[in-house]
């Protein structure tokens, strides 16, 4: 009887061995499959570093100094040589990028198939899903009331995908010289409205992913161009944009700033 038990005990224990080894073999061949990313996003004012207390001119010879800089990434997406993508899983592709909080303005991309890849594509703004999403849905940088508070308009029920603040001696006084461009606006969803959506894509020949290998892609925003790169924006003119036409243009201007700056490896 004993001779029987211990035969079976042995039976069952060589089951469990094999069946741990395949286990750590399939985790061992899936993690040397991935590799993570990181984007970097650098912003300047005509090449100065952009900071909280120095001041700017902007082409218009108006004076500037900003107190909020933020923005919305999502819907980041890999290409590789042979045309072929990997798109991040949406639940992990909306970022908030504060000037203000130096961790935000490094995105984190982990588990990306290892490969070649020579471009990056990525949204400024937040796609007409998410915008009309159940509230309850929306966690990470998307919660209304944790992350991106100060980003949402209840009043027009969306994201605000850009966000400038500043003053200037330029903004009137009865505004205490502040300026504010809030812009949002995904094109409605049963009626029709403005579409502050834009899309960047970048060349990034060489950028290789593995477990050895860690890119970060760096990404300079200058924005001395959100105020000229399309549509002149002279804050004398117009010191306060929340929505109208204008918000488009203006969101042609800053997706000009975007460019890829550099590859390195960590």
């Amino acid at each position: 009887m004993n001779l029987k038990f211990n035969k079976m005990n042995a039976k069952i224990k060589s089951i469990l061995l094999i069946l741990t080894i395949g286990l750590l073999l399939g985790f061992t061949s899936k993690t040397d499959d991935t590799g993570n990313l990181t984007i970097s996003f650098n912003h300047f004012f005509k090449g100065q570093k952009i900071d909280f207390t120095s001041e700017f001119v902007n082409s218009h010879d108006e004076k500037i100094k900003f107190s909020t800089l933020n923005y919305f990434i999502s819907n980041i997406k890999l290409t590789k040589k042979d045309g072929t993508s990997y798109s991040i899983p949406q639940d992990s592709s909306y970022f908030l990028v504060k000037e203000s909080e130096i961790q935000s303005k490094q995105l984190h991309l982990k588990n990306i198939p290892k490969g070649e890849y020579s471009g990056i594509t990525f949204t400024v703004g937040v796609d007409s899903v998410r915008n009309t999403m159940d509230i309850a849905r929306r966690t990470g940088a998307l919660d209304v009331g944790g992350t991106a508070k100060g980003m949402y308009w209840i009043w027009n029920s969306g994201y605000i995908f850009f966000k400038m603040e500043g003053t200037s001696p330029s903004a009137p006084d009865q505004q205490k010289n502040k300026f504010a461009y809030h812009v949002g606006g995904f094109g409605g969803y049963n009626t029709k409205t403005i579409n502050s959506i834009r899309t960047k894509e970048f060349e990034t020949n060489g950028l290789m992913v593995s477990r050895d290998k860690n890119p970060v892609v760096a990404i300079n925003v200058d924005l001395a161009g959100m105020f000229d790169a399309h549509t002149p924006i002279k804050i004398a003119e117009r010191s306060t944009v929340m929505w109208g036409d204008i918000s488009t243009k203006i969101a042609d201007n800053y997706i000009s700033c975007f460019k890829f700056f550099n590859l390195s490896y960590k």
